[in-house]
C-alpha cells in the first residue's frame, strides 16, 4: 500500500528541486547574456554583484517564501 502522505511529500520536494534548478538556469542565462553585453570584466562583475544582491533580496521577500511554500 502506498503512503499518500509520503508520496505527497516526495512530489513537493521534487517540485522544489525543479524550482531551484529553474532559478539556477535563469541566473546562468542572465549572466551569460551580461557577459556578451559587457565584455569588460570589471563591468560584468559589477552587474553580476547587483544581480546577486537583488536575487538575495527577492528570495528573502515574503512573496517568494509564500510562492515556495505553497
Amino acid at each position: 500500500m502506498i503512503n499518500k502522505d509520503k508520496e505527497w511529500e516526495f512530489m513537493e520536494e521534487n517540485n522544489r528541486i525543479k524550482d531551484i534548478k529553474t532559478l539556477q538556469a535563469i541566473m546562468f542565462i542572465t549572466i551569460k547574456e551580461l557577459s556578451i553585453k559587457l565584455p569588460n570584466d570589471q563591468e560584468l562583475g559589477k552587474e553580476v554583484r547587483k544581480l546577486i544582491k537583488q536575487f538575495n533580496k527577492d528570495i528573502n521577500s515574503s512573496e517568494y517564501n509564500d510562492l515556495m511554500t505553497n
